[in-house]
């Protein structure tokens, strides 16, 4: 999975999920989760010299081809990030994570999404489910790939929906844990997002 280059036609415009939904904990600026960035109007106020960690970052939707078109975070309700998973001690692999933005349940029983996710564990990709905590807090990640999605994958497509529907209950059981910022200094934390996108 080619991870390295933009894609063409792929541009964030008003897209601002990144600068709400993840942590930012460098020196240069920190902001809790689930919280929209102080920097982020109507646009970013200081894009031109934004710290690197935001100039470096790019969400799935604009490095992998894998990743449907319509698939813009702000639109399709569906953050989508790359993430290094252990295989074996001495291997690597690229997974993805999929944050549920938008009114999770829905997305979870929607044809697109449970076919996206079929396919790309089919293709034995590492697949994580993610829904994001309360403001300050890390987000509760499960991952998709294993036994019980790989019989889903074999009977049909409302199994696998079933399986997400599992996923996504115990997503939402989950006690969201508090996140702790290593650095400080230059704190960017604004309003917390009380509104799903």
């Amino acid at each position: 999975m080619s991870t390295q280059t933009l894609l063409p036609n792929r541009d964030c415009e008003t897209c601002d999920v990144c600068c709400i939904v993840p942590s930012i904990d460098v020196s240069d600026i920190q902001k809790a989760s689930s919280a929209r960035c102080v920097h982020c109007t109507e646009g970013c106020a200081i894009y031109e010299t934004r710290p690197a960690v935001c100039r470096d970052y790019f969400c799935g939707w604009r490095r992998l081809p894998a990743i449907p078109q319509d698939w813009r975070p702000d639109k399709c309700g569906v953050l989508t990030e790359l993430t290094t998973v252990d295989i074996s001690p001495s291997r690597q692999a690229t997974g993805i994570v999929l944050t549920l933005i938008a009114n999770p349940l829905k997305t979870v029983r929607a044809p697109w999404f449970s076919a996206f996710v079929a396919r790309t564990i089919a293709a034995n990709t590492p697949v994580f489910l993610a829904l994001p905590g309360p403001t300050g807090h890390m987000p509760a990640r499960i991952m998709l790939n294993g036994q019980a999605m790989n019989e889903a994958l074999r009977r049909s497509q409302g199994r696998v929906k079933e399986c997400l529907e599992i996923a996504l209950a115990a997503l939402k059981a989950h006690t969201f844990v508090e996140q702790t910022l290593d650095f400080k200094g230059n704190d960017a934390t604004g309003d917390p997002w009380t509104q799903r996108l």
